[in-house]
């Protein structure tokens, strides 16, 4: 079914792969520099840099996704089964875990680093136009942005397309193609120095992505206030919202140490490639927008596509299993309430009445007393740390002292522990609990990523 036409192999003569990889990482992180120039300007420097380069955002069928938690998740469920009915597709996703090219998936594997070479290698004269141009040093975000929508353009017949923060301002928003599809995620309280202070507040700026005389997927919201806001924009915009539900009675689950499977009404199960309860939410969520776009774009659901697509996602740092010195661990990105209360329920279900010995390190936006009553009850042990080191293909940037987080736990009455360095950590986890249970890695990408070199797949 696809349409098409370009050729997505690296360029003839292309030096080795680590070579452009070097390069890659050379410029996003050390050449490009920091962001530089006018603050507050929204949307004005992003497409400054995109129109320099022909409004390569414009030029694939796109499915832009919001939300706060399970962005990722359902961006990887859309994609999948897109490519099962025999598209071929492109997803932007963020962060990335490991290296940097998980940002730019083309038919369900990362770009090579010669493409992404190649494109940084048209990128970067835009660069330098829009700077001098008094719009400012484009960002690093709206710079992976710009070799993401160039890998898609006039490549892939659908880009699916993860917001990085927020909605209304953030540079992915610079999609502004008419048959553009929305899908917003469950919303909660997260980045609020940022977003805004209340629930409605955050679903206002999620909302910023709704397409003015479209069409949105989106899901039934735990709060009236994340509800309310995001019809009220829709309305304002004459955008169409399809709400789903991701919980009983439309949706089904069961999860355990087998994965998680998901029953919607009067079908046979389906298998997910991504555990936990509120992974079939998200599965649903994506079977739906997909469900939008075939009606739309005059092509069906086929069923058993429809079971590959869901059984085939994988994702980094989303329950992750790995073994690190013969123990088993689970590493999971879950930074904030939400998503810990949705990774504690995974453990549960997997391991019924069991507690886990846990390393703990955040970011020093993130809400320390809230992430811990949520961890609390599952935790035996938290062993606090902090990122040490710039694993993951990405600086590391400034956690919280592990020390910090070691007094949040004491304070909820978990027994602590306090290791710098987060691979002993993890070791260190695993001698304080039962070996039949998981040590459990969370709290940040940053430090999945600076234990994952010292792991291996389950």
């Amino acid at each position: 079914m696809s349409t098409g036409t370009a050729d997505l192999s690296p360029p003839a003569g292309a030096a080795s792969s680590q070579a452009a990889l070097d390069r890659v990482r050379r410029y996003l992180y050390e050449e490009l520099g920091p962001q530089r120039g006018p603050a507050g300007t929204g949307l004005t420097r992003p497409r400054a840099l995109l129109g320099a380069l022909g409004n390569p955002q414009d030029r694939f069928r796109a499915v832009h996704v919001a939300g706060t938690a399970g962005k990722g998740s359902v961006s990887t469920f859309v994609a999948g089964l897109l490519r099962a009915h025999g598209f071929r597709v492109g997803a932007h996703l963020s962060p990335h875990v490991h290296s940097v090219l998980e940002r730019f998936q083309l038919d369900g594997r990362p770009a090579s680093a010669e493409l992404v070479d190649a494109e940084l290698d048209r990128i970067r004269p835009a660069v330098e136009v829009v700077e001098q141009a008094g719009h400012g040093r484009p960002s690093f975000f709206e710079v992976t942005n710009a070799v993401a929508f160039g890998l898609f353009a006039d490549r892939v017949d659908y880009g699916v397309v993860e917001t990085g923060l927020g909605g209304l301002l953030d540079s992915t928003n610079t999609i502004s193609r008419a048959d553009k599809l929305a899908v917003v995620t469950p919303i909660g309280l997260d980045h609020q120095d940022l977003l805004g202070a209340t629930v409605g507040e955050i679903a206002a700026q999620k909302a910023g992505i709704l397409p003015f005389a479209g069409r949105a997927v989106v899901a039934r919201q735990g709060s009236a206030e994340a509800a309310d806001a995001l019809s009220a924009e829709a309305a304002r915009r004459s955008c169409a919202l399809r709400w789903v539900d991701l919980g009983p009675p439309a949706v089904q689950t069961w999860t355990g140490p087998g994965g998680t499977a998901l029953r919607l009404r009067g079908q046979p199960p389906l298998s997910l490639g991504l555990t936990g309860r509120h992974q079939a939410g998200n599965a649903h969520l994506a079977l739906r927008a997909v469900e939008a776009l075939a009606a739309r774009d005059g092509w069906a659901l086929d069923a058993d596509a429809v079971w590959l697509g869901l059984r085939s996602a994988t994702l980094p740092g989303r329950f992750e299993r790995r073994v690190i010195g013969g123990r088993t661990a689970v590493l999971d990105g879950a930074h904030n309430p939400m998503k810990l209360a949705a990774l504690v329920a995974t453990l549960q279900e997997v391991h019924p009445g069991a507690r886990f010995p846990w390393v703990l390190a955040f970011k020093q936006d993130k809400d320390l007393d809230a992430a811990l009553h949520v961890v609390a009850p599952a935790a035996s042990v938290v062993v606090a740390t902090e990122f040490c080191s710039t694993g993951g293909d990405h600086p590391a940037g400034t956690s919280v002292p592990a020390e910090l987080v070691a007094a949040a736990a004491a304070d909820r009455g978990i027994a602590t522990a306090v290791e710098g360095n987060p691979v002993l950590a993890v070791r260190r986890a695993a001698q304080e609990a039962d070996e039949a249970v998981p040590v459990v890695v969370s709290g940040s990408f940053h430090l999945l990523a600076a234990v994952h070199g010292a792991t291996v797949p389950q």
